[in-house]
Order: C-alpha cells, then structure tokens, then sequence
C-alpha cells in the first residue's frame, strides 16, 4: 500500500471517530478505504486496530470498543489532541478534493493565508533534534526592527491562520514568533533538554489565540449578544471556557474565564453590532475606548 494512502485511512478513521457516537468495525473500514488509489486496500480487524494504535501515538486520540454504545468511540484525547483534530479535518479535506477533478474547480481556499516562510524545514529539524537556534526576527511593533535571537525552540502553533514558533529565550522566559517574520535560522550544536508539554500547553489554555503571558490574570468575563449574533457565537465559540450563562428569545449572554489579550479584544470587536461587555468594569472601558477613537477617525462630520 502506498504511504499516502495509509496516512488517509489513519485521517479517515480518526475524523470519522471524531464526528458521531459510535461507530461500527463495517463502517470504519468503509469509510477508510474508500477511493483510495490501491484499489486492494480492504483492511482486516487486525489492521484497524494497528491503525488504532498509530492513531493513538501520531495524534494522542485512543479509540476503543464500547459495547454500550454499539461501537468505536474517543476513549481519551491527550491535550493536543484538539489541535491535530483540526489539522486532520483540513488533511482530509485537500485529499479528497486532489483525488477529485470535479471538486477541486468547486471548491474556493482562503487566499490571504501567509506564507510559512522559507525556514520551515530548519525550524522543524530544530524540534526533532532539540537543538538551540538562533534566528533574525523583525517586530512590526517596533517600527520593523530585525533582531536576533537565541532560541530553545519547543512547538509550532497555529492561530488565526497564522502559524508561530514557541520557545525560551536566553532568559528561560516562553516567547513566541510568527514563522512569516522569521528570516533566517542557524541551528547551533548545542541542544537542550525540553520542558513538559503539558506545562507549556496549560499556559494558551487561559488564552486567546497565541498571546501566552503569565503575569497576565486570568479574568471572568461576561458579555451579551442579540439574537442574530448569538447564533454565530454559539456555532464558533470565542474560547473553550465559553458558556451560556442565560438565554432567552431577545439575546445571549455568555461567560468566559481567559487572559484579556489584545487578540482577544480584536475577536470580541469582530461582532461589535450587538456585543455589549458586562463584566469585567476593564474590559468595557477599553472597547468604549476602542470605539471612541474609531468614531473619530471614522466621522463623516468633517
């Protein structure tokens, strides 16, 4: 069987898992292999349960047998698995759409993705190899100075649509890069020993996006929205500790419990027609704020 074809079938099995209850053993392998380009890759018990065990490894998703439910179901995600759940969903999707000449002139990509940028490769050797790199960074938020930096580089992240490098710094302090920024990358013979995972990934559990400050609190935060909005709110939450709070036939008010990062204010002004902060008094103050100084760039009174 081609390598391609069995990394479908894992993507294939793990997103179908994903996506209902309970799954049957008949169901599962039909999904797998259907439209692979080895039309003999019918697959036995035994193999499913040894892609079971590769799904399991590659992206921290145990799938099991439950008898209650009549079939395959997520025993147990590891805490990336959320993360590689996504990733798998787009996988599937561009396999799909490349194995059909139909689909691929139906269906329109996002086009103002950035680039990775051209030390993709470096940065992923680094990871493997737990080497310290020293890269050139240029900050748009100090008039696009290119600087250079010691690295200890830990994992790769995506945020709305952008993907960063997390690492320490020389000061041991976690710090994050945006690939596209990246210039240059020079791997160093020296290497290091990494932190925890799960130390590192707790830390963007109270965040919005990629913005990762410790010495930021983490707040409880209450926001109402009307009818219209709420819909969307509820179909995309803001954060995994969203929650509705109260809910009747006029608005909806929810709750969160995050850092108030500046991505985080950008994403709640995303739908700033019927958004109204309740809580913290913070919050509120900066987004009137916001709209303040907006309303004076914005005037038409001239």
């Amino acid at each position: 069987m081609r390598i391609t074809d069995q990394i479908i079938r894992l993507v294939r099995i793990a997103n179908k898992v994903s996506s209902t209850k309970a799954t049957s053993k008949e169901e599962l392998i039909r999904c797998a292999c259907q439209n692979l380009s080895d039309k003999n890759s019918d697959i036995t018990t035994r193999t499913l349960q040894r892609d079971f065990e590769y799904i399991n490894e590659l992206f921290g998703i145990q799938i099991a047998y439950d008898r209650s439910a009549g079939g395959y179901i997520i025993k147990e995600r590891s805490k990336s698995a959320s993360e590689y759940e996504i990733l798998l969903q787009n996988f599937e999707l561009l396999s799909r759409i490349d194995n059909d000449s139909v689909l691929m002139d139906c269906v329109i990509s996002e086009h103002r993705r950035p680039p990775l940028g051209g030390c993709f490769q470096e940065i992923l050797d680094a990871i493997r190899e737990r080497r310290v790199i020293e890269i050139e960074y240029e900050h748009y938020r100090d008039n696009s100075r290119v600087a250079k930096h010691s690295i200890r580089p830990h994992f790769l992240k995506e945020s709305q649509q952008r993907w960063y490098l997390v690492g320490y710094n020389e000061e041991d302090k976690l710090r994050v890069y945006a690939l596209e920024r990246i210039s240059s990358v020079e791997l160093k013979i020296s290497k290091f020993k990494p932190k925890k995972a799960k130390d590192i990934l707790q830390i963007f559990d109270n965040s919005f996006g990629i913005w990762a400050d410790e010495n930021m609190p983490v707040e409880d935060i209450v926001i109402r929205y009307d009818k219209l909005d709420s819909r969307f709110v509820k179909s995309m939450p803001l954060h995994s500790s969203q929650h509705i709070i109260e809910e009747d036939e006029n608005s909806l008010i929810i709750g969160l419990r995050l850092r108030i990062t500046n991505d985080f204010v950008m994403a709640l002004l995303a739908r700033s027609r019927s958004m109204e902060v309740i809580a913290p008094l913070s919050l509120r103050q900066r987004v009137e704020e916001i709209y303040q100084e907006a309303l004076k760039r914005n005037t038409t009174q001239r």
